[in-house]
């Protein structure tokens, strides 16, 4: 039996149709090894914004507050990151962070932005937190809460991203909290470098 050789064409038309057969089971493998690492982390429950079968995550109130000093900078992109230490029951599953947020400071430096702050919270039994994300500025020294959100969770860890999206002008300090848990963590702000 002879083979008949086949053109170039024809030869990469072939090649991309077993490209188009292999690229399933690589998608397949992928999607089974990252289930197996997340049933494999223990403790660990993951929220997602949807309700699911195996979390039952009930929004139970939902207020965000969003206060801008530069309007200019609104929708502002944090691209610096920056950790929140863990604090009590503000802490990942490792205990290593109590979640992190990114930030970015005006071309002026009289203003940070802050965009988007992940904290985790542990939960020891069923309850009903409210997760918080207050800033502590010159213009608001007792601290102002930009967004915050209740859940009703069972026990385990959780995390949720709260988009702040804000420059605030002479920032000290970004922190999160629950209530109904002990622990607060912050991260710390110094006036622009001269």
């Amino acid at each position: 039996m002879r083979r008949i050789p086949r053109s170039p064409i024809e030869q990469t038309q072939a090649d991309e149709a077993e490209r188009r057969r292999r690229l399933p089971a690589k998608w397949l493998a992928a999607m089974l090894i990252t289930a197996a690492v997340a049933l494999l982390a223990p403790g660990v429950t993951y929220m997602t914004a949807g309700r699911s079968s195996t979390t039952t995550a009930t929004t139970t109130a939902a207020t965000t507050v969003n206060t801008t000093v530069n309007t200019a900078t609104a929708g502002c992109q944090g691209v610096t990151q920056a950790l929140l230490t863990a604090s009590g029951f503000i802490t990942n599953p490792s205990r290593t962070q109590g979640g992190h947020l990114w930030w970015r400071r005006s071309a002026d430096g009289g203003s940070v932005c802050i965009g988007t702050v992940i904290m985790w919270v542990q939960y020891n039994t069923t309850a009903a937190k409210t997760w918080q994300v207050t800033i502590y500025s010159a213009r608001h020294p007792a601290g102002l809460i930009v967004a915050s959100r209740t859940f009703s969770l069972k026990r385990g860890w959780y995390w949720w991203g709260f988009g702040v999206h804000q420059a605030y002008q002479g920032l000290s300090a970004v922190c999160v909290t629950a209530t109904e848990s002990f622990g607060m963590s912050c991260v710390h702000f110094s006036g622009p470098a001269g």
